[in-house]
């Protein structure tokens, strides 16, 4: 009776583990994204030396490594939803299953279309690197800085020219 009793019981253990299982849905796979803000939140700051000259050569390769590397993860993201493109299967037999997945399908695309822009942005800062014309506002010619140039790797002009960019289109538009 107590070997009995013992299979009962472990059947009914083994009975309720499949029942929580299938009560749980399946964890997603978690996929890690490039964030923008990560991504310049990591830059690590260049020391800047007394009486050092504006964007000297140690400067340059501080941003060419800042952008080529920022170019480097917008790419892996694009070819990753190129993939994702190829791959898709969108044979949903609900209706809300396949409006959900639409509806992610646009938002990516749409992101990817953001970081596309950005992706020519940056391409444009490396080749002023090249040019010699990195670091200096389009505008008014002075120097943009350091600091705002890490905060802001693709920046083409100094603050006070882009206060004022900003406060036009905000006149203009707003």
């Amino acid at each position: 009776k107590k070997s009995e009793a013992k299979k009962v019981t472990t059947k009914k253990v083994s009975a309720k583990k499949v029942a929580s299982k299938k009560a749980t849905p399946k964890k997603a796979k978690k996929v890690v994204r490039y964030e923008e803000s990560q991504f310049l939140a990591s830059i690590k700051p260049y020391t800047l030396k007394k009486n050092e000259k504006y964007m000297n050569a140690k400067q340059k390769q501080h941003f060419q490594d800042i952008l080529s590397s920022w170019r480097e993860q917008l790419q892996i993201e694009q070819d990753r939803t190129a993939d994702k493109i190829q791959k898709n299967v969108s044979h949903f037999p609900d209706e809300s299953d396949r409006a959900t997945h639409e509806e992610e399908f646009t938002l990516e695309l749409r992101t990817r279309e953001r970081e596309r822009k950005l992706l020519s942005k940056i391409n444009e800062s490396i080749d002023d690197l090249k040019s010699d014309d990195y670091g200096y506002c389009a505008s008014c010619g002075i120097e943009i800085g350091i600091r705002r140039l890490e905060a802001r790797p693709t920046a083409t002009r100094c603050i006070d020219c882009k206060t004022i960019e900003e406060i036009h289109e905000r006149q203009q538009y707003g």
